[in-house]
């Protein structure tokens, strides 16, 4: 399986450093991965520089809560009884409509997952 190019990596190689933030508009959510108990990700493409790149984004449950203040009042009732029915397995809870925000993130550890290795975007605000 081929997998498109990462996008922490890319912006690491560009000279981006753990402490720069990086902007994110329209960032759009159809889905979360539980990670455990109060931490998610999102995996996504996303096109940059004319290419699509992978990008993972994770946050913790005080930026899941500012993101679901801004969807609908039926897809953060489902989320919350997602999350609520078993906060600690990983899996993936995929949502019927999409939420849409602004993000400030920053680049995380590098990570292995799938022989694949990539940088998360770690969520520092909720825009």
């Amino acid at each position: 399986m081929s997998f498109a190019p990462d996008y922490g990596l890319r912006r690491q190689r560009e000279g981006a450093t753990p402490d720069l933030d990086i902007y994110l508009y329209d960032f759009v959510l159809d889905s979360l991965d539980v990670l455990g108990p109060g931490q998610f990700s999102a995996m996504v493409e996303l096109a940059y520089e004319g290419e699509d790149h992978a990008l993972s984004l994770d946050f913790d449950a005080q930026h899941l809560e500012a993101i679901l203040a801004l969807a609908s009042p039926e897809l953060e009732a489902f989320v919350r009884a997602e999350v609520s029915r078993d906060p600690d397995s990983p899996r993936e809870i995929e949502f019927d409509e999409d939420v849409l925000f602004d993000v400030r993130a920053r680049l995380g550890k590098l990570q292995e997952a799938q022989g694949e290795t990539f940088i998360p975007l770690v969520v520092q605000e909720i825009l």
